[in-house]
C-alpha cells in the first residue's frame, strides 16, 4: 500500500527545497564570494573587506546642518560613478554555477539513496509474496472443490432427466 498522490506532491516539494537552498547558500552566504576572491588573489582574505566596499562621494549635513563633501563606504561591488564592476559580474555567474552545480549534486545524490535503499524491506517483501502464494493456493482448492460439486450437480441433472423420459 502506498501513500498515492502524496508521494509525488512531497516529491515536488523536496525538489523545490533543495533548489531554494542551492540559491539561499549561493546568494546569502560570503562562502562563494570569499573562495572566489581567493582564487583570484594570491594574498588570500586580508584585502578582502577593502576590495569588497564601495566608495560612495556626496554631500551630507553635519551636527551644525552644512552640507559638507564627504565620503561614505558601503558593502557593494560598484564602480566610483555607480555602474556595477566586473567582479560583480563574475561573483553572480559564479553563484549561479554553484546553484546548477549544487543542486545537481544533491539531486543524484538523493536518487541514488532511493535506488539504493528499497522502500519495502526484504523481509515484509518475503511475507508478502507467501502470503500471495498462500492465496493462490486456497483459491486454487476452492474452485477444485466447486468443479466438482458442480460436476456431481451436472451427474444428478442427468440422471434426473433421464428418469423423466423414461416415464413421458
Amino acid at each position: 500500500m502506498s501513500i498515492g498522490i502524496w508521494y509525488g506532491i512531497l516529491d515536488y516539494m523536496a525538489s523545490i527545497a533543495i533548489i531554494t537552498n542551492a540559491f539561499v547558500i549561493a546568494f546569502t552566504s560570503d562562502f562563494i564570494s570569499q573562495t572566489l576572491w581567493k582564487y583570484n588573489h594570491d594574498n588570500g582574505l586580508s584585502t578582502y573587506v577593502k576590495g569588497h566596499l564601495s566608495t560612495f562621494n556626496g554631500t551630507i549635513l553635519n551636527s551644525v546642518g552644512e552640507e559638507v563633501l564627504d565620503t561614505c563606504k558601503y558593502w557593494d561591488y560598484r564602480l566610483p560613478g555607480g555602474e556595477t564592476s566586473l567582479w560583480w559580474w563574475k561573483l553572480k555567474a559564479v553563484q549561479f554555477i554553484f546553484v546548477v552545480v549544487f543542486e545537481h549534486f544533491v539531486f543524484t545524490v538523493v536518487r541514488l539513496i532511493d535506488l539504493l535503499i528499497p522502500d519495502v524491506p526484504e523481509k515484509l517483501e518475503a511475507l508478502i509474496h507467501l502470503e500471495d502464494s498462500f492465496a493462490r493456493e486456497m483459491m486454487k482448492e476452492v474452485i477444485e472443490v466447486d468443479l466438482e460439486r458442480l460436476e456431481s450437480m451436472r451427474n444428478r441433472i442427468r440422471v434426473k432427466k433421464k428418469q423423466r423420459q423414461k416415464y413421458t
